[in-house]
């Protein structure tokens, strides 16, 4: 399978690698290679991220709500009482009203769903938004200050190509001409610039059917459609150390490593290289991998729903591959020396039935939300929870979760029930580590951009929620997501300032894409970074 990495492939790896820490003082080193040697904490500090892909374009309106901009919703017409803009699609305020939303206390405040109205939208304590109810699972997490909720993200010159912006989110690119063309993968260049994937065997590792956008470069990383399929020859059963099949290969392995050679420097340290490889593929064959005896605090809950036992939460066959992925992705960095893991969700491209006619918290894109609610909270605990790893410790502090997603929505449901092809959209960001609060959806006066976060329109289709159209309505970014995981390659996972520079090379241009400072880019104001790494 190609990009799957091999024991021929890791010991010229390794090889290399020890070659170049001997010889770190001469001239002949790969210039990434010398960096990597003197710069930053990539990988040395423990810190990890996990991401995954929304794929199709999330409805970012229905997620992160503006709950109190009369143009979400749109004037209600007083016979019909149809409205103007989301009759449909539209999420209810509670039955109590305004008064409902106007707590501004911030996370630790809200109330979470109400049982009684499991319709209405969940409020988020900054007397503005709220959160769709299918994504009730997030709110302790928010609660706790540890999930920051970010809308009005995009890119320059947004594309509403799935092709190609997958592409620009995945290569931290954009569609203008100086930054569409970048050739490798923003997670592959940031493992591959600290030069751990050439001492480690596994360094980025992604749980899906196809090595992402992200990961591909031109050195191997890994991609994994179950982590059970990732054997050592293809032969034996995760069965321990009692397995004769399994100890016949590893002995035989450990006896080839050992046949004599010529004392040469560096020999050792590689032969150390290729027992670290050996030892991580056999990581996969223990049984602790196989398991799915992580539960939630009540101690009956399964955290990954991978089949109707493990479903307590009611989630359905439909999520069990998802929630098999996820887990996955959890084991390989909680256990392994991997720094990066990521997968994906389908489903997003909601043209048609999004909601489930009068009762639009249900229905297709309910679901996916749902899943990824739960998805977020499950990594919480399973994280937090020291049984869990070989470790022993606590490692939420260690981590940090990020969606990406193609592009938002369109404003205005379409005639189908649905939404069509946006800008702006949400990213949501989870972990210990993280200040967790609503960005960007609020009417807080910003300097940067001149007025308030968000322009509340009076009920027809205008405000934020039409800034870049008056039509079905686009949403204009306001922050670029480069700048959000700008941010946490640099404050998280430990990049210097010139590592990041090369990771998402706009980075080096800051005096004309602002993604640190904030500024006109063009004639948009983004705001740059949040300050969202504690």
């Amino acid at each position: 399978m190609a990009n799957i990495i091999t024991r021929r492939w890791f010991m010229k790896a390794g090889v290399q690698a020890t070659l170049g820490l001997g010889l770190a003082s001469l001239t002949n080193i790969p210039p990434f290679l010398k960096r990597a040697l003197a710069e930053g904490n990539i990988g040395l500090s423990g810190k990890k991220l996990l991401f995954i892909f929304l794929r199709g374009g999330n409805d970012g309106v229905n997620n992160l709500i503006p709950i109190m901009d009369p143009s979400y919703r749109g004037t209600q017409d007083p016979v019909s009482h149809v409205y103007a803009n989301r009759n449909v699609l539209g999420i209810p305020k509670h039955p109590l009203g305004d008064s409902y939303y106007t707590n501004t206390g911030g996370p630790g405040t809200c109330p979470g769903l109400d049982p009684a109205n499991p319709g209405a939208a969940i409020p988020l304590c900054n007397g503005f938004a709220a959160l769709h109810p299918a994504m009730s699972d997030l709110v302790p997490l928010y609660n706790a200050r540890q999930l920051a909720l970010i809308h009005r993200v995009a890119y320059r010159s947004q594309s509403r190509s799935h092709f190609d912006s997958q592409v620009y989110w995945e290569k931290a690119a954009d569609g203008t001409t100086n930054n569409r063309y970048i050739s490798n993968g923003v997670w592959y260049r940031t493992i591959v610039e600290s030069g751990w994937n050439r001492s480690h065997a596994l360094a980025g590792v992604s749980i899906q059917s196809n090595l992402p956008a992200s990961l591909r470069g031109t050195e191997p990383m890994t991609n994994l459609s179950s982590i059970n399929r990732y054997n050592l020859l293809g032969v034996y059963s995760p069965a321990g150390a009692t397995n004769t099949d399994r100890t016949k290969l590893l002995n035989a392995i450990d006896t080839a490593d050992l046949q004599p050679h010529p004392a040469k420097d560096n020999r050792d340290l590689a032969y150390g290289l290729g027992l670290a490889f050996r030892d991580t593929l056999d990581i996969f064959q223990d049984p602790s991998f196989n398991t799915n005896e992580f539960y939630d605090l009540d101690g009956t809950t399964h955290l990954f729903p991978i089949n109707t036992g493990s479903d307590q939460r009611g989630l359905g066959n439909g999520a069990y591959s998802f929630f098999q992925s996820v887990k996955s992705c959890a084991q390989v960095l909680a256990n392994t020396d991997a720094i990066i893991t990521g997968t994906e969700i389908g489903g997003f491209d909601n043209h048609t039935v999004q909601v489930t006619l009068g009762s639009p918290h249900l229905g297709a894109h309910a679901n996916l939300l749902r899943r990824l609610g739960w998805a977020y909270y499950a990594l919480w605990r399973f994280f937090s929870n020291p049984a869990y790893n070989i470790q022993g410790r606590n490692l939420w502090n260690n981590v940090v979760l990020v969606t990406m997603s193609e592009f938002g929505r369109t404003s205005a449901e379409n005639a189908s029930m649905g939404t069509d092809h946006g800008e702006a959209s949400v990213m949501y960001v989870g972990g210990g580590n993280i200040n967790g609060a609503v960005y960007g959806c609020d009417t807080n006066p910003n300097g940067i951009l001149g007025g308030p976060n968000w322009t509340p329109g009076t009920g027809a289709k205008d405000g934020a929620l039409y800034s870049a159209d008056r039509n079905v309505g686009y949403l204009k970014r306001t922050i670029d997501y480069r700048s959000v995981i700008g941010e946490l390659i640099r404050d998280h996972l430990g990049a210097t300032s010139g590592q990041l520079g090369r990771i998402i090379p706009a980075y080096a241009n800051e005096s004309v894409e602002h993604l640190q400072g904030g500024g006109m880019v063009g004639t948009t104001p983004v705001l740059g970074e949040l300050g969202l790494v504690g």
